[in-house]
């Protein structure tokens, strides 16, 4: 916590701690120098943390035919991710359990918005955390009629507080004796058909217990 403190002037001079929960629980703290936020779960006060998407291996995210890097007034971070055209969508990213609340159910979400966006209205994307199973999902919103048959229980994105779209990636347990590197995937290249318009935030990692909204 005190790393975590050090990198925001604003939280030094908090008097109680009870007024730095408050202060950490209103708002996400921008940390690793723009690369992610922590936040506590305003209700548990569990740890959650959001990796930004340049703390993100993003397939040919250097190459500017396929990716743009751009700043949006309502990201939390100073870029994010603009897809220009892929055909093969692969995302990955990486947190060690350590750093998260220890016994805690956590999920993963990606938190994205799209914009113009093509290519993914008919095809499924793949969405993985650690071990466990894969999700099929469409990431696209606005999508009407049937889904593809793979995509369990017509799963869609939400929209959060903050005006960005989530959707679940899948869970994991932390139950704090272990030290592993939980990994989180997005893939999308069934059909090789291209896509383009999905603008990416970062992958947020926050507690499953007792989540009734999004934090933000």
């Amino acid at each position: 916590m005190d790393s975590i403190i050090s990198q925001s002037p604003s939280l030094a001079n908090i008097p109680t701690k009870k007024a730095l929960y408050l202060a950490l629980s209103d708002r996400p703290i921008i940390i690793d120098h723009g690369q992610k936020s922590f936040q506590l779960d305003k209700k548990s006060g569990k740890i959650c943390y959001m990796l930004a998407a340049r703390a993100l291996t993003i397939i040919w995210g250097d190459d500017l035919r396929y990716w743009d890097w751009i700043p949006m007034p309502d990201s939390r971070f100073p870029e994010v991710a603009q897809l220009r055209d892929v055909c093969w969508l692969e995302i990955n990213g990486m947190i060690n359990s350590i750093v998260l609340s220890p016994n805690t159910q956590y999920a993963a979400y990606a938190v994205f918005k799209m914009i113009e966006s093509q290519g993914f209205e008919e095809h499924v994307t793949e969405l993985s955390v650690g071990v466990g199973g894969k999700r099929y999902v469409c990431l696209e919103p606005n999508v009407e009629g049937t889904l593809h048959p793979r995509v369990v229980g017509k799963q869609r994105p939400s929209v959060r507080t903050d005006g960005w779209l989530e959707i679940e990636m899948g869970e994991y347990f932390n139950s704090g004796i272990e030290n592993e590197e939980v990994q989180m995937k997005v893939m999308g290249f069934e059909g090789g058909n291209w896509k383009s318009g999905l603008f990416l935030e970062g992958i947020e990692v926050r507690p499953k217990e007792r989540q009734s909204s999004n934090i933000h």
